[in-house]
């Protein structure tokens, strides 16, 4: 009458059923988990690529930084404008910022030996744009030349906001980027 059926002929039968099952009954589940995991990764990748610009204006600072007052303490005739405008001349497009010149960097120079205690620069100077290095003094009167030790300290400060940096505002989504308004790195070097 019956014949009984092997249950290796059963397998495939089952199989196809037991696949095909789940797709029907949750048609369109992975886009709606596809558009919740894309919109939190999108946030993610955003935040940390303005984390990451910031921390490259922080690095370009440090190195302009580092040039300049190496530059004082080599150059020991070069005046406090002629190391601003070498720093300018130097430093990275992310923190003199093309269009602007520069506008957004501030550079404080202290020296004891020369008149150039706590001078401060702001915005564009001769170098902005320059395709070669600015000019700088070669010889001086001894009186206003540094004399070997003495230090040299560079501070730079870089407006964040002014630099146009800040792609995403002040904060985004709770995530606020009020700290990071100002970047400022400090150097000193002894004059040679």
């Amino acid at each position: 009458m019956f014949k009984r059926a092997k249950r290796a002929d059963l397998k495939p039968a089952l199989t196809a059923k037991w696949v095909s099952w789940p797709a029907s009954k949750f048609r369109g589940q992975a886009a709606v988990e596809f558009a919740l995991v894309l919109s939190v990764a999108m946030i993610v990748l955003f935040v940390a690529i303005q984390l990451a610009l910031i921390g490259e204006a922080a690095l370009a600072l440090g190195q302009m930084n580092y040039q300049g007052a190496r530059f004082a303490a080599v150059e020991t005739c070069a005046t406090g404008s002629e190391v601003a405008s070498y720093m300018y001349y130097i430093g990275s497009p992310t923190v003199t910022t093309p269009s602007s010149c520069g506008a957004a960097l501030t550079i404080k120079i202290s020296d004891s030996t020369t008149n150039y205690s706590a001078t401060t620069f702001t915005g564009a100077t001769s170098a902005c744009g320059a395709s070669t290095q600015p000019s700088y003094t070669t010889g001086c009167a001894v009186s206003a030349a540094r004399t070997f030790g003495t230090q040299v300290t560079v501070n730079v400060s870089f407006n964040v906001t002014q630099g146009h940096i800040l792609f995403l505002g002040q904060s985004f989504l709770g995530v606020s980027f009020q700290s990071l308004q100002t970047l400022s790195s400090t150097e000193a070097a002894m004059a040679e």
